[in-house]
């Protein structure tokens, strides 16, 4: 009994010593206690819905997530850069008010062109949930803005709890909806409520410690702000929003080419992989972004922090994906049921590929840091071009799936080992003079 707490203790005081390890830990928490109720949910959900609802909720977001990348201009992601919190709470200001005026632009989109949206994606049945693309914008739009404040100012617990919030009445929703038959309309409908709920934590932190900070705020500073982070809208934006279409271009040719089955398929198993990256990547990148913003600013080496954080991140991923490569088809078939032993099927050939990503991702905010996003959106085209070159090869000559996800597998692997390799190149000033 006496070792148990003499162990409980020493793994505190491990915590507490350390500032970054102990932020990380509170959004760790957080996430394991947010992630693990989709995951527990998900046997249940997958028999309560068809691959065919999982496909036209994949169609709604892979719309949403085009128009929602753009909701910020991206300077939600220049909050944590200003030196001084008058700058800062400016550019606050800047990426709410430009995510309303997306989300206008979006209704405007999906009102005027709503025929030719559904011919594109090949799914009439879209039609109806694409009204609701606006209100998802503008909430992504808004909970990311007031999320990097959050982060800016270590408030980590609300951030956690935010992502605790948006899980549990996701999960809790997806289950009543699905056991009373709204199929994929009670996806949708439970994703966006999510979304809505996601925002009040950090709305509340918000509102409870800075609204005195809004007198700061007037057109003067947005505008000088705007133009000194312009590189965000002007570069960044268009690198994310490659990114994004590259992921819902993947949806809609996989669609074209082989069916909503396949869609569905292919959504839940990226839906699962992705779940280490969300639980544990996601936690260690949120961190990683704000000691190694400010690092960079009075050191100028960001490198032992970086290769650290990818050590780390591989010891965690290798034994997890490993796992999934030789046995993912019968995980799947066991947890979801026969269905979705495709899906895991997918899932073996897709994990080294995932792996790679899991290990690089919590990282890739460096071109940001460090100024070279330029290069970064670079490199980003010909990760992308892989991805979807690999498919329409396979949609036009071998007319088989798999055969796409081997040539991503392979071939991203030895994209993303090079992406670590110019990550540590570029993170440090003193390398880059000699060099």
């Amino acid at each position: 009994m006496m070792s148990g707490l003499k162990l409980k203790s020493s793994f505190l005081d491990f915590i507490n010593r350390s500032e970054f390890i102990r932020n990380v830990f509170t959004i760790f928490s957080g996430n394991a206690f947010a992630q693990s109720i989709p995951f527990l949910t998900e046997p249940v959900i997958a028999r309560l819905f068809v691959p065919q609802d999982f496909a036209i909720w994949t169609l709604y977001i892979s719309v949403t997530n085009i128009f929602s990348i753009l909701a910020t201009g991206r300077y939600e992601m220049a909050i944590m850069l200003p030196s001084r919190e008058r700058k800062a709470i400016n550019v606050l200001a800047l990426s709410m008010i430009i995510s309303i005026f997306v989300s206008l632009f979006a209704f405007f989109i999906v009102w005027v062109f709503n025929a030719q949206i559904c011919k594109i994606l090949h799914n009439d049945d879209v039609s109806l949930y694409l009204f609701f693309v606006p209100l998802s914008v503008l909430t992504t739009g808004w909970y990311q803005s007031l999320n990097y404040w959050a982060s800016r100012n270590k408030r980590f617990k609300n951030v956690s709890y935010s992502r605790v919030a948006q899980t549990s009445s996701n999960g809790a929703l997806n289950m009543g909806f699905g056991f009373m038959g709204f199929h994929a309309l009670g996806l949708m409908i439970a994703y966006l409520f999510g979304q809505i709920i996601s925002v009040i934590p950090v709305a509340y932190s918000f509102i409870k410690r800075d609204m005195k900070k809004l007198r700061f705020v007037n057109k003067r500073e947005i505008r000088e702000q705007a133009i000194v982070y312009r590189d965000f809208p002007r570069i960044n934006s268009i690198h994310a929003l490659s990114d994004i279409l590259q992921q819902s271009t993947v949806v809609f040719l996989i669609s074209y080419f082989f069916g909503n089955l396949v869609v569905g398929l292919h959504s839940k198993t990226m839906r699962l992989l992705f779940f280490p990256s969300s639980l544990i990547g996601s936690s260690i990148a949120q961190v990683f972004f704000q000691r190694a913003s400010n690092e960079y600013t009075q050191t100028g080496d960001i490198r032992k922090l970086v290769l650290k954080t990818i050590r780390t991140l591989a010891l965690i991923a290798i034994p997890c994906f490993s796992i999934i490569t030789i046995w993912g088809d019968s995980i799947f078939a066991f947890l979801l049921g026969q269905n979705w032993r495709t899906a895991g099927e997918y899932a073996q050939i897709l994990s080294p590929w995932i792996c790679m990503s899991f290990i690089v991702a919590p990282v890739s905010q460096i071109p940001l840091i460090v100024n070279k996003q330029k290069q970064a959106f670079l490199f980003s085209v010909i990760g992308n071009g892989i991805i979807l070159g690999s498919i329409v090869f396979a949609g036009l000559i071998s007319h088989n799936i798999k055969t796409a996800f081997y040539f991503i597998s392979g071939l991203e692997m030895i994209y993303y080992s090079f992406l670590i390799y110019w990550f540590l190149a570029i993170s440090s000033k003193k390398i880059e003079s000699q060099s």
